[in-house]
């Protein structure tokens, strides 16, 4: 037995070797995405007298050169069509419009530079649609405003859609930097392929199908949404804000609400297949799916959070890292990651099901819960239930965790309590006293809650993946961040 136990301890020093970081910042590749607004984006200003006048009637309005043109008045059963050079820009200056679109977009942009839409200060403009496009060229038309250039709106104004359609799909890049928007949509609010960014702005959104998105799936910077300001009350039939790539949001006040429906099969409130950062704003998200998840990681820097969720309040598959914040989570499950990093903020999460949960989903890290720093209260359902579960390790390095729970916590490789404190219903400890080992019973816990390999586990405990190893915190192991 002592050969085995000595054998054990130098694979585990002999893994230590590999050099890795014990934060996630993400910073290399968020810095690659256009994460910023030029003038020309918030610049709703326009002369009067180079502008050209446009009273709306009853025949479609084709705009051939660029310039800005100011449209005021109702256009029934046609469109306004803007068709001009790759180099040449166009401003539509919305006073007060109403445009009722029988068969097609109220709104379309075949070709141009850069299109800006400014709803002018003050003034309501309307647009709707009766359902089926009749197409008048090879660009499969399926929104009320639908840009196959770059596309900004500004302005004070309101913009008002009723659409049997999406909302507004461009093709290339969408940014909005004011105004108030009030769409009710049958399939997405905002959809389009390159990016969609928004500074500041009021959108109450209701849809059948996602809310915000941007999907290009052919270049790793491209399809990613940013928010850096504005209020939003979205009401989805799938996934509340979507961004291929990436999400990142530095400030805004949100209300996700999320809903099954036969229209898609995910709804979610923020979602990305690769990677969300969260950096500020205050968030109110009630999801029928997952309330946040990532294919990839998540990184929450700051912000305020209160989530409700039918099924994850927030999950990545790689690494969850949380920097900061004040979270609130009522779910089935709270955290789950493979990784889970708990740095510093507030957390407090009720899981009718596990509070926190570090699974092996993916290969990029081994199943690990750490805690560095902050607050995390956790309290669990009746049942089979766990407080923190992990796949793999636990690591208490800092910060205080609090736990209401029958098994506060459940791991299967190892745990160590390197300082920080916990306390569970009431008591506090300074052990990590484990409830299963996932086949592995019968071990021994050592000073710092780690455990020595027992008779019936030794030869499973020595084929189990590494976890993080180097560093020279805490017992024979140490730790000096998640492994790869």
């Amino acid at each position: 037995m002592k050969k085995i136990i000595l054998l054990l301890f130098l694979v585990l020093c002999l893994s230590g070797c590999n050099t890795v970081v014990s934060t996630n910042t993400n910073t290399e590749d968020v810095n690659a995405y256009s994460l910023s607004f030029s003038e020309t984006d918030n610049d709703s200003t326009y002369s009067v007298n180079d502008s050209t006048y446009i009273e709306l009637g009853s025949e479609d309005v084709k705009i051939t050169k660029g310039g800005t043109y100011i449209l005021q008045g109702t256009l029934e059963n046609a469109s306004v069509i803007v068709n001009v050079s790759k180099t040449e820009d166009v401003k539509l200056v919305l006073n007060g419009v109403t445009i009722n679109s029988d068969d097609f977009a109220a709104i379309y942009i075949a070709e141009g530079d850069e299109i800006t839409i400014t709803l002018n200060d003050g003034t309501v403009n309307t647009l709707s649609d009766s359902g089926t496009y009749t197409q008048i060229d090879d660009n499969d038309v399926d929104a009320i405003i639908y840009s196959k250039a770059d596309l900004a709106i500004n302005g004070n104004g309101t913009l008002n859609i009723n659409t049997n359609n999406h909302g507004i799909v461009y093709k290339d890049d969408l940014i909005i930097t004011s105004g108030t928007y009030n769409i009710t949509a049958a399939g997405q609010g905002l959809k389009g392929k390159d990016c969609l960014k928004i500074s500041d702005g009021t959108f109450n959104i209701n849809s059948g199908k996602d809310a915000l998105k941007s999907d290009n799936d052919t270049d790793e910077y491209r399809g990613y949404v940013y928010i850096s300001g504005g209020t939003f009350n979205i009401n989805s039939q799938a996934d509340g804000i979507y961004g291929l790539n990436l999400v990142t949001i530095d400030g805004g006040d949100f209300n996700i609400v999320t809903n099954t429906s036969n229209n898609a099969d995910s709804y979610k409130g923020i979602k990305s297949s690769k990677e969300i950062v969260i950096n500020g704003g205050n968030f109110v998200i009630d999801a029928a799916d997952d309330a946040m998840h990532s294919d990839g990681s998540i990184t929450i820097n700051d912000g305020t959070l209160n989530i409700e969720s039918d099924d994850d309040a927030i999950h990545a598959e790689t690494l969850l890292t949380i920097n900061n914040g004040s979270i609130d989570i009522n779910s089935y499950e709270g955290l789950e990651a493979t990784y889970i990093q708990i740095n510093d903020g507030t957390i407090n999460v009720y899981g009718s099901d596990d509070g926190v949960n570090a699974a092996q989903k993916s290969n990029e890290y081994t199943a690990t819960f750490e805690m560095n720093g902050g607050y995390l209260n956790v309290s669990v359902g009746q049942g089979d239930t766990d407080a923190i579960d992990s796949n793999g390790y636990i690591y208490v390095n800092g910060g205080t965790i609090e736990i209401t729970a029958q098994s506060p916590f459940d791991y299967d490789i190892n745990a160590e309590y390197n300082g920080g404190t916990i306390i569970v219903n009431g008591v506090e400890t300074n052990q990590i006293t484990n409830q299963m080992m996932g086949g592995m019973h019968g071990g021994m816990f050592n000073n710092n809650g780690g455990q020595m390999p027992g008779d019936n586990q030794s030869s499973d405990f020595a084929n189990t993946p590494m976890g993080p190893q180097s560093g020279s915190q805490g017992n024979n192991f140490g730790y000096g961040g998640p492994r790869r």
